[in-house]
């Protein structure tokens, strides 16, 4: 048995990585925190091959920053790639209730996208980008109360903060700012920067009929917790029942929600129905959302939500401050656009320079990388590859994002001009900060529309200043790429 499934790879004439480890295969690589998976995926693309193999345990990996391969996976071949790479710990995709729209698949999928799609609409962005500048003006005030002399601090934690009351108050009804007193700022660091590089966690990719046992086992021992998803099923439960009664309508019709967590329990029943007839046939969907489904939507919202956000504008100060010749252009723009206390939705939608540093520092630094994952689902051909029922493919970001075949012989440099040349069109499908194909992170706009606000209103009023003692940044993360800390200061403007 392990000679077949140690040369998987080899007999399909596949570059094979050579795995770590006789029994966990490459896990260990890819679990550790200090080195986060996506980069192991980049080094190993440099070393073999644009195209290779690794195990996970005994899941089978394919691994690619080949752009046809990622454009047929991902976009030509949707139906046959339709779900994402299961996590061990994941519930069960087929009959569990606490299934959210990242991890879905099928028919379920379709479902929960088609009740999520209408909440991240421009009209809904509008009407909540209040309670966000709320935010980013009660980070901002804040940062200038504790740091305004010129002090080099770090800016991650000021985002994360930002980050996590934006989501709370869009998704958790929280009524009003708890900036630097929100509890769960903490326990979702935590979440996203354990180690899961231990022996129980390699032994539920090894042997996965052990996964109920040892779910127990990392719980006591602590290497997981459950406590936090426990008390937001509670406070969404209270929610609902509060909000009972109103299901049923056509999403078109819950424009006038104050928050997402609203829109979602408008959809709200006891029991979603019809579960059978939904996996069977995938052109039968409920309109409806079970009170887990809400719950768990709002969890993936929360988490997804803090994480990218978060990191992404910790990255982005920092280039704007290691580039000074771009953040001039940015303060000009911002300058010239904004010209009320308050930034318009419509505003924002014209910092095109803005925005296009965003980009850019996405393309040097994506975040939720994992989510560029597949598994086939049926026995098919990709490019003259035979891909097996049950294997996953695993996009390499970074490779694509620093491909010199894609990108120019500046693929190395930093130049947000590049999302403006209308003559030098981004390739399709090598971009994949936020996925590609029909599930492509339908949050983006959002995302964005946070992270701009933010920068706007940062930049209006102060530069950027970069350490000139400090180098380059250090990286970590098991399953995202997290700076350690982004040592900046800001500086009053002239």
């Amino acid at each position: 048995f392990y000679r077949r499934s140690s040369t998987y790879w080899t007999r399909w004439g596949v570059t094979a990585v050579p795995p770590s480890s006789i029994f966990f295969g490459h896990t260990k690589d890819v679990l550790q925190k200090s080195y986060p998976r996506a980069l192991k995926f980049r080094d190993w693309g440099k070393k073999f091959s644009k195209t290779y193999g690794i195990k996970e345990g005994l899941d089978n990996t394919l691994v690619t920053s080949d752009i046809r391969i990622v454009h047929e996976v991902f976009v030509k071949q949707f139906d046959n790639f339709h779900s994402r790479k299961h996590v061990v710990l994941g519930p069960n995709l087929e009959k569990g209730t606490s299934v959210h729209l990242f991890q879905a698949r099928g028919a379920r999928w379709k479902r929960l996208l088609s009740l999520s799609a209408p909440s991240f609409s421009v009209g809904n962005l509008k009407k909540v980008k209040p309670i966000i500048e709320d935010s980013a003006l009660n980070m901002l005030r804040i940062m200038e109360e504790r740091h305004g002399n010129g002090a080099t601090f770090s800016f991650h934690q000021f985002f994360c903060e930002y980050s996590m009351d934006s989501i709370c108050r869009l998704v958790m009804g929280q009524e009003s700012t708890q900036i630097f007193h929100n509890h769960r700022v903490v326990v979702v660091q935590s979440l996203f920067l354990r180690d899961f590089d231990s022996l129980i966690v390699h032994l539920l990719f090894a042997v996965p009929p052990l996964v109920p046992i040892l779910r127990w086992a990392m719980e006591t021992v602590g290497i997981i917790s459950f406590k936090f998803y426990q008390k937001l099923y509670a406070a969404i439960n209270r929610n609902h029942y509060v909000h009972f009664g109103t299901q049923g309508r056509h999403p078109d019709e819950m424009m006038d929600s104050k928050d997402f967590i609203d829109f979602f329990l408008d959809f709200a029943v006891e029991k979603t129905g019809e579960e059978q007839v939904e996996f069977k046939n995938k052109h039968a969907l409920n309109t409806n959302l079970s009170v887990d489904e809400v719950v768990a939507q709002a969890v993936v919202f929360l988490l997804a939500g803090f994480d990218t956000t978060s990191n992404s504008l910790a990255f982005t100060s920092w280039m704007i401050a290691s580039h000074p010749e771009i953040q001039r252009p940015c303060q000009e723009e911002i300058d010239e656009i904004c010209n009320h206390e308050s930034i318009s939705y419509d505003e924002l939608g014209r910092l095109e320079y803005l925005e296009a540093v965003c980009k850019e520092t996405l393309r040097f630094y994506p975040l939720g990388t994992f989510a560029n994952s597949r598994q086939c689902m049926t026995d098919t051909e990709v490019c003259g590859m035979f891909i097996e029922n049950g294997t996953n493919v695993q996009g390499n970001t970074y490779g694509l994002h620093f491909d010199e075949s894609i990108w120019g012989e500046d693929a190395d440099e930093f130049k947000p001009e590049r999302w403006l040349d209308a003559d030098r069109r981004v390739p399709a499908h090598a971009y994949l900060a936020f996925g590609i194909g029909p599930r492509i992170c339908i949050g983006m706009k959002l995302a964005m529309m946070e992270e701009k606000i933010a920068l706007a209103h940062i930049l209006r009023k102060f530069d950027i200043v970069r350490d000139s003692a400090e180098g380059e940044l250090r990286l970590h993360g098991s399953l995202t790429v997290t700076p350690v800390e982004v040592p900046v200061k800001i500086m009053k403007r002239k």
